[in-house]
């Protein structure tokens, strides 16, 4: 109707402790950014849900 090609704007996510110019390598931006809790607590944090959730229902 406006005769203008309506673009979606494009929402960017941007890890925390990433430049905007890093580029994002194999195993994702936060590869060689972030320590190695950002790795291993979401592990334990998965764990103890499937934990929680397996006692909930078999309690």
């Amino acid at each position: 109707m406006l005769g203008k090609r309506s673009t979606k704007r494009r929402i960017r996510f941007r890890p925390p402790g990433l430049k905007p110019t890093t580029k994002v390598g194999t195993l994702g931006p936060y590869r060689g950014r972030l320590g190695l809790a950002w790795v291993i607590a979401p592990l334990v944090a998965g764990v103890v849900i499937l934990i929680a959730g397996y006692l909930a229902l078999f309690r």
